[in-house]
């Protein structure tokens, strides 16, 4: 059984869990590329046209995505050159936060 402490300290550690993943999606402009990608794929240069993001933080904060699980290669494209073409897709489809003085709740779908 675990003690008060015990408790206390893993409710630390799930709501700094929490922040965490709540600073990594709405940073800068990673939350642009998520909002692009929520309804349908696209590749990083579609992403790039529409949001204005640079083409370097696309691929960084892709690949941190990726990592998080937050976005998916939906498919890959080789065109008639032999040219790859990689459509990333979100799985949220909703993000939500409470954040008051005691505590923070998020919930992610």
């Amino acid at each position: 059984m675990l003690t008060r402490y015990e408790v206390t300290k893993n409710w630390e550690i799930e709501k700094n869990l929490q922040i965490t993943f709540l600073k990594n999606l709405i940073q800068n402009q990673t939350y642009k590329i998520i909002l692009s990608i929520m309804k349908s794929s696209k590749t990083i240069y579609q992403i790039h046209h529409e949001t204005n993001v640079p083409l370097s933080t696309i691929y960084k904060r892709i690949k941190k995505l990726e990592l998080m699980d937050v976005v998916l290669i939906d498919k890959i494209n080789i065109n008639s050159k032999g040219k790859k073409n990689i459509f990333y897709k979100s799985r949220l489809k909703t993000v939500t936060f409470t954040l008051d003085e005691n505590d923070v709740d998020l919930s992610v779908r």
